[in-house]
């Protein structure tokens, strides 16, 4: 076995492109030969870290996964050719380490689109002209991270046998079947963006329908009486708690998104209703006030210094109340038993747990539906106030009520009973 030393070093080309990144460069030295080849690549000069010779994160940008995945992949190649040649007592010539680089043609590299900035640009793009959420962006920088994990690095990867690749890794995770199906639907939103635009030529995406078993998601929603054990207790000291359980009840009096009501300001709030435009579908609600909503809002109303511009609710991030709501349920006493079903591949799983283990944000949404048709309110009435635009969507609210008013009138067949042994 030779020995045989060799360098391998990344810096950024001097000329600068018209996006304003620089390509970076890499060097590489061994017995008094040296190759200097550009790799697809693309860095903004703050991202750059000489010492580490790969791209960091920093405010203006964040994400740098792609860069160095890329730097990583040419630095493992380059470096298993020459641990390979030492083994055989062989020196690479530079024909031999000039044709790693040639397994893809310097102009083809150039042109193919790394997943990573295309992504970015999809997000940078769609969230301006459709209005996006902040939740809708995590969904296609989640759609980024997996295709990345994936070992995925460019656009035109994606064909059959790439999105074969990324439903093995999916897979891998031992994912619920639901979440894979929504993680395939993602996908092929972006890739018909990415059809739209040229950047791909194929329409495989359009066959990436995993056909997996999913059953109706268990619908969780507080009763009446554990609504109102939520809506009285008194946390005491625990300001935080009541601020997350007003804004939840809020939404289970009104059947605004939580995302809505922690928009909601003093300017949307009249007399007997309030008015907004959704985040998710920009459609424009008038919601009437009942006594409970009225009595939240009155208790915010305190504030002597409210201006119309300011928020109503004070609502924390969505993550940090599906953590604190889970506390306030359970303080509330809140333990009814329900069974959660889900599917991973073939394999049913059933899962009992306390209901207030399962309640998140949106929960406050269901219970208001649930309870307004237990109230008799027509669907078409309750429709206008959620803003639902298809009756299918209501669907399982109704069977849920349905059920409900099977099970109260099997308890005149107790009275029947009781009452004929009265009379026997």
């Amino acid at each position: 076995m030779i020995r045989l030393r060799y360098s391998i070093k990344f810096v950024l080309h001097r000329r600068e492109r018209a996006d304003g990144t620089f390509t970076v460069r890499m060097n590489i030295s061994w017995a008094k030969k040296r190759v200097q080849r550009n790799i697809p690549a693309y860095v903004f000069p703050d991202q750059w870290d000489e010492n580490t010779m790969t791209a960091r994160a920093t405010r203006q940008h964040k994400d740098v996964s792609g860069i160095n995945s890329v730097i990583a992949e040419y630095k493992g190649r380059v470096t298993k050719y020459f641990e390979t040649s030492i083994i055989n007592d062989h020196v690479p010539t530079e024909d031999e380490i000039n044709e790693l680089f040639n397994t893809e043609d310097a102009e083809e590299v150039n042109q193919k689109h790394l997943i990573d900035d295309t992504i970015e640009e999809f997000i940078a793009k769609e969230s301006v002209e459709r209005g996006w959420a902040s939740v809708t962006k995590n969904k296609f920088k989640n759609l980024k991270h997996d295709l990345l994990c994936a070992d995925l690095t460019y656009i035109e990867e994606l064909n059959e046998e790439g999105l074969e690749k990324y439903t093995q890794y999916l897979f891998s995770r031992d994912l619920e079947n639901a979440v894979l199906m929504k993680k395939a639907s993602i996908l092929r939103w972006f890739l018909g963006w990415c059809r739209k635009k040229g950047y791909i030529e194929n329409d495989d995406y359009k066959l990436h329908q995993p056909h997996l078993k999913c059953p109706q998601k268990t619908v969780v929603y507080l009763t009446w009486e554990e609504l109102m054990q939520l809506y009285k207790h008194n946390y005491g000291y625990k300001y935080q708690l009541s601020i997350v359980r007003d804004v939840f009840c809020f939404c289970a009096f009104t059947g605004l998104r939580y995302s809505d009501a922690a928009r909601l300001r003093w300017s949307d709030v009249y007399n007997d209703h309030i008015t907004i435009i959704t985040q998710k579908t920009s459609d424009k609600l008038d919601i009437d006030l009942n006594p409970f909503s009225k009595s939240i809002i009155k208790k915010y109303s305190l504030k002597a210094d409210r201006k119309p511009a300011d928020k109503v609710l004070g609502a924390p991030t969505i993550q940090r109340s599906n953590v604190m709501l889970k506390e306030c349920a359970l303080l509330a006493g809140i333990k009814t038993s329900i069974t959660l079903v889900s599917y991973r591949g073939s394999k049913r799983v059933e899962e009992s747990v306390p209901k207030w283990k399962a309640v998140t944000t949106h929960c406050a949404r269901r219970t208001f539906v649930v309870n307004s048709l237990r109230l008799g309110i027509p669907a078409e009435v309750i429709m206008k106030w959620t803003g639902h635009s298809d009756f299918t969507a209501m669907k399982p609210y109704v069977a849920i009520v349905d059920e409900l008013k099977k099970e109260n009138m099997a308890k005149y067949a107790t009275l029947y009973e009781n009452e004929k042994k009265t009379s026997d």
